[in-house]
């Protein structure tokens, strides 16, 4: 199972934010690349980030830095936030990402997801977000009327094999992640789960190791020291 820690951009920076785009947040580093050093000195070997400004906005922002991310941090960058065509996919692809996260927006579009998936293969994932078993999108603000367990079919008949599950009652809580409602995506999805959400213990990244996890998206449990990043790899390997 891989850890994966997280960055989340908004204007430039590593924030974190809980709400709407009025929600206040909190910036840890006016720096990514500095802090996407750290995290790879701690052992890290792909860094996930979000784009909090395209996932509100539907469009591509912070290139800059992405570019320079890709271009001086020499780790593998898993990209999420304002993905919404394959020409989307194209661009941060040809910039060096590793893989890019297919958010629900991008999700309605099936025949443009096939696409994708038969174009880049395994350097597309499917990402859902769940809140109380539904789906959301544009950034965590709004309910589709589409179940998790639906988008999951979906997303396995158009042949995807991986996806990035995030509970949203979970992240940024603390408060650990949704086992019962994680075990069954793993048993009935078909493809391999990375789980964010929630993830601030050693134990819980055990236990989600023996479920199965394909890989674990960890925030702001690194930050806040709750959990090490060098001993969760450790316990992840």
């Amino acid at each position: 199972m891989q850890i994966i820690p997280a960055i989340d951009l908004r204007e430039g920076a590593c924030s974190r934010i809980l709400g709407d785009t009025a929600a206040a947040r909190h910036i840890y580093s006016e720096d990514p690349l500095q802090q996407t050093l750290l995290l790879k000195e701690a052992g890290a070997r792909m860094v996930h980030i979000t784009d909090l400004d395209g996932a509100f906005s539907g469009h591509l922002c912070n290139l800059r830095v992405i570019q320079e991310l890709v271009d001086y941090a020499d780790l593998d960058i898993q990209l999420s936030g304002g993905i919404r065509s394959l020409s989307h996919v194209d661009t941060l692809l040809s910039l060096g990402v590793k893989r890019v996260v297919l958010s629900a927006a991008m999700l309605r579009r099936p025949q443009t997801v096939a696409a994708a998936l038969e174009q880049y293969g395994d350097r597309v994932l499917a990402g859902i977000d769940g809140r109380d078993g539904m789906v959301t999108t544009e950034g965590f603000e709004t309910v589709v009327r589409t179940t998790v367990q639906l988008q999951l079919e979906k997303m396995h008949s158009l042949g995807m094999r991986q996806i990035v599950y995030t509970d949203l009652r979970r992240a940024g809580a603390l408060k650990g992640p949704n086992f019962s409602g994680i075990e069954d995506i793993i048993k009935s999805g078909g493809m391999d789960v990375i789980v964010a959400g929630g993830v601030s213990t050693l134990e819980a990244i055990e236990r989600l190791k023996q479920m199965g996890a394909s890989g674990v998206i960890i925030g702001k449990a690194i930050y806040t020291g709750a959990v090490d990043l060098s001993t969760a790899i450790a316990v992840s390997q």
